[in-house]
Formats: structure tokens, sequence, C-alpha cells
């Protein structure tokens, strides 16, 4: 940890292309700022350990135990980062800007699981940038996310 904080006070700290082990740096990326969304607010629901458990499962096809592996990097990850733009610089390189923006909807859709609070709305705007997604590609990941929580129909959670 020591290391990398002198690596990024020297301006040598970049977000890694590579990981070794089971999965892609993007996609353990993508984790760790699901994860993100989850604890901003400090308090992870278990319906938000859920919808980030659903979602990584839908989106890249994982099956449970490889989702629960994913997590336990993610999270670890995610401990020792000291800011979340390696995460998001991970992402806006990984994919293109059609994926970047379902990735953003993604997380809208955990924040909105149990609520949306102020921290979870100023961490997608923040994310949102560092992601390169232009007002239109945020307001429809926002509101394509909104749909599918059942935030319009006041049933958030369902699908």
């Amino acid at each position: 940890m020591l290391e990398r904080l002198k690596d990024l006070l020297r301006g040598e700290l970049q977000a890694e292309a590579t990981e070794r082990g089971p999965f892609e740096r993007r996609l353990i990326a993508v984790a760790a700022l699901l994860l993100e969304t989850m604890y901003v607010d400090r308090v992870a629901s278990p319906v938000e350990h859920q919808a980030v458990r659903r979602l990584l499962a839908a989106h890249f096809h994982l099956p449970p135990e490889e989702v629960t592996a994913l997590l336990a990097i993610a999270d670890q990850r995610y401990a020792e980062a000291l800011d979340d733009w390696e995460f998001a610089e991970a992402v806006r390189v990984g994919f293109g800007p059609a994926e970047r923006q379902e990735i953003l909807t993604l997380l809208w859709e955990v924040a909105y699981a149990d609520g949306l609070e102020r921290l979870e709305d100023r961490l997608m705007s923040r994310i949102a940038h560092q992601l390169e997604l232009d007002e239109h590609a945020i307001a429809d990941a926002r509101a394509t996310a909104s749909a599918r929580a059942g935030v319009l129909r006041g049933t958030p959670g369902e699908q």
C-alpha cells in the first residue's frame, strides 16, 4: 500500500490493464464500482448485496460461485484502493461507450435498490464523468435503471 501511495505521488500510478487471476481487470473494476456504490452511504443493505450479485451474474453470464469469487477479489481491491479512479479508468479503457453506459446503468440500479441517497447520487455523477459519458448517455442510464428498479412505479426492487 505504501508503495502505491509513493507511486501516486510521483505520478507513476497507472490503471492496471491486466490482472493476474481468474478475472479480467475490467470485470474486477466493474465489481469494485458496484461495491463502492453499495458502500458509499455506509449502509450496505441486503437488498443492495442481492442486486450486486444479480447484476454481475446476469450482465456477465456468471454462475453464482464465480460471482462470489469475483466479489471477493473486487472487495479486496476496493479495500486496497487509494481512489476509485483506478476502477473507473479500467472500465473506461476496457469497454466501449455503449458498454460503459450499461455499466453506469448497473451502478444506478444498485443505488436505487434500497432508495437513492445523496452520496450515491454524487458518486454516480463523478463516475459517469470519469467514464467519459455525455449528458445524454448519463440521463439514459439513469432513466433505464430507474425503470428497471421500479422507481417510476413506486415499487423499488421490482423488475
